[in-house]
């Protein structure tokens, strides 16, 4: 339940899509989600009497860290304006095909047959989506591409985190929320100097009403504490890899959200693309979780 709850909360920030509508840049939404996020980390960690002091060396490693995740943020956001949020959700879900290439490269692990034809499958729902057109006729195939291009990197950037946070000595023996926090902490930086000296006068860097507050409020809360908190329990009571294979939900819930909230409707070979991405990707978890099972 947990981890099924917590995908789905990540499946919330496409509701930043109303704040572009009124003209809101990518960084000032991200800006302002990031900082709700880290008042709402900090109250929690307060609650939880979890200590915010740490060495010099964990505040450097969380400062990149907090890059990573910045930017895996700002791509996935930024993609949010040249493809449908349907597609753009399913493409970062393809993040654990990149940790299983990245452990393969870096740390010599071993890839099965299995998982190699789980991320040929990943491979393949996304070409399908490279030359499948959005249904929207505000984005033409070259918008598509650049989407795709960008929630990829984006996907890339976050499978980086998670294998630095997991093989760094230091990373790992922090808790999940206090590194979060930080990461958070860090990684606004990248949005708060260009959304102050934002050279596009047109653009609002204020929230002006209560539907831009409650948007900013949401995918700061959903999105981002609710989603790694309940994650963080799902793990403790199911583990990792059954928490990532329920990561489905999150792709699931942007494409309900974007039929119902922006009236996507997505073609019938990027739901086949979506489909196959995902079984593909349960390809590579499950064989891993196996993988753990024997070595038990």
């Amino acid at each position: 339940m947990f981890g099924a709850l917590s995908a789905a909360a990540y499946g919330v920030n496409p509701v930043a899509l109303f704040l572009y509508q009124d003209g809101y840049s990518t960084t000032t939404v991200l800006m302002y989600r990031y900082l709700f996020a880290v008042l709402f980390m900090a109250i929690l960690m307060y609650l939880k009497k979890e200590s915010f002091l740490s060495t010099k060396a964990e505040l450097v490693k969380m400062f990149f860290m907090g890059m990573l995740f910045s930017f895996s943020s700002l791509t996935l956001f930024e993609s949010y304006n040249h493809i449908d949020v349907s597609i753009a959700s399913t493409l970062l879900f393809s993040y654990p095909a990149f940790v299983a290439i990245i452990m393969a490269i870096m740390f010599k692990e071993r890839l099965s047959k299995l998982q190699l034809f789980g991320i040929v499958m990943v491979a393949i729902g996304i070409c399908l989506l490279n030359i499948q057109p959005s249904n929207s006729a505000s984005h033409s195939l070259s918008d598509s591409l650049i989407g795709v291009g960008l929630v990829t990197l984006s996907s890339l950037l976050y499978a980086v985190y998670i294998v630095a946070t997991q093989q760094d000595k230091t990373l790992s023996k922090i808790s999940s929320l206090k590194l979060s926090f930080y990461a958070i902490l860090f990684g606004s930086l990248v949005y708060i100097i260009p959304s102050i000296f934002n050279a596009d006068d047109n653009a609002p860097i204020m929230l002006t009403n209560a539907t831009h507050w409650t948007c900013v409020i949401s995918l700061a809360l959903f999105p981002t504490l609710i989603s790694v908190t309940l994650l963080a329990y799902s793990i403790r009571y199911i583990g990792p890899t059954v928490s990532a294979i329920l990561g489905a939900f999150e792709p699931i819930t942007a494409v309900l959200l974007g039929m119902v909230l922006f009236g996507e409707r997505p073609s019938i070979l990027a739901f086949i693309s979506m489909f196959i991405i995902i079984i593909g990707i349960s390809m590579v978890i499950l064989k891993k979780q196996r993988a753990e099972s024997n070595a038990d």
